[in-house]
């Protein structure tokens, strides 16, 4: 998966369904925190900065996808998430580490 390709995928698909779980349903169920909540905005915020940023900025990219994934690993539900959540949340997390991942091999 390239580095366009995969931010496409997370910014136009993934997230968007992550973030209408969190906005209107974990909150509200109690299953995660206010603190949480900012977490997840302020890592959708990084990703999409690096979904506009120039591709030729690719260490940018990576910085802010590497951040994001950092806040979206602090995320602790207070109760464990009902499975599709779960999966579309994890499913999140592994495209963004496979996005750097590929980016490590690549420069190896």
């Amino acid at each position: 998966m390239s580095l366009e390709s995969g931010l496409w995928t997370i910014y136009d698909l993934q997230l968007p369904l992550v973030e209408i779980d969190f906005s209107t349903y974990l909150l509200k169920e109690g299953y995660i925190s206010q603190e949480d909540i900012e977490n997840f905005n302020k890592a959708k915020a990084l990703v999409r900065e690096s979904y506009y940023l120039n591709r030729s900025n690719e260490d940018q990219i990576i910085e802010k996808l590497k951040e994001a994934l950092s806040l979206l690993e602090s995320i602790k539900p207070k109760k464990p998430f009902p499975p599709e959540m779960k999966i579309r949340f994890e499913e999140l997390k592994r495209a963004i580490k496979e996005v750097l991942e590929k980016r490590d091999q690549g420069s190896s």
